[in-house]
Formats: structure tokens, C-alpha cells, sequence
């Protein structure tokens, strides 16, 4: 028994932890913005996809913008494909500012001008 008892503690205590956040927490739900850029990487994982987009501000500076969004598999079932987004790619991308004001935001949607493609992040009625 202390053998067993020994090797669940092991396990246990040496095993990641994984916090879920809510997105609340993190963006300002009054705070929606639009950037238009280049894709220049995605990450089409669990446990949020996210999306980067170089983009040019005010003063004519390129800045980098991170955006996030629901798991792979929710955005599989939403339409999405594993290769829609490729790094290059001009999007309009919408989506709520993070509240300590960092170049990060919680995707309501993504669109590619060039071809109409849209990809719903949260939505424009979500608050998740």
C-alpha cells in the first residue's frame, strides 16, 4: 500500500498543471478594435489557437499583435482548417484589447480581403 500510495503522490506532484482562464479576465469587453496587418505565424492548438499579425500603428511603427481565440477543435467545428491561415496572408482582424494594454486581443473574427474568407473567433455577441 505505501508503495502505491508513494507512486500516486509522484505522479501527481510532478504532472503539469493546466489553469483555465477566463477571457474576462484577461480583455476588456468594451475595448473591441480592428487592426488590419500580416499574418506572420498561427497556432492552430489546443488549448487557445491563436493568431499574430504585424501591423503598422499611428506613428508608422510595425507592431506586433497577438490575438487569441477558442481551441482547434472548436474552430474545426466553427469551419476552420488546419491550413486557412498562412503566414503572409493581409487579414482584418476584430476583436477586444486586452485590458493591460498590450498588443494582444481576444478574437471576434478574422477576415482575408483578398479571397472574402471570414473565420468567426468568439463571435461579435460573444463574452465567454
Amino acid at each position: 500500500m505505501t508503495k502505491k500510495l508513494f507512486a500516486f503522490i509522484l505522479c501527481i506532484s510532478v504532472s503539469p498543471v493546466f489553469a483555465h482562464h477566463s477571457f474576462l479576465s484577461i480583455y476588456d469587453q468594451d475595448s473591441v478594435m480592428t487592426v488590419e496587418g500580416v499574418v506572420t505565424e498561427v497556432w492552430f492548438e489546443n488549448p487557445h489557437s491563436r493568431v499574430y499579425i504585424e501591423a503598422t500603428n499611428d506613428k508608422g511603427e510595425k507592431v506586433l499583435w497577438e490575438s487569441e481565440t477558442y481551441p482547434r477543435n472548436i474552430l474545426v467545428r466553427r469551419g476552420w482548417k488546419h491550413n486557412d491561415l498562412k503566414a503572409g496572408d493581409k487579414v482584418v482582424l476584430k476583436g477586444r484589447r486586452a485590458k493591460n494594454g498590450t498588443n494582444r486581443m481576444q478574437m471576434l473574427t478574422l477576415v482575408r480581403p483578398s479571397d472574402g474568407w471570414e473565420g468567426i473567433g468568439f463571435g461579435e455577441d460573444s463574452i465567454d
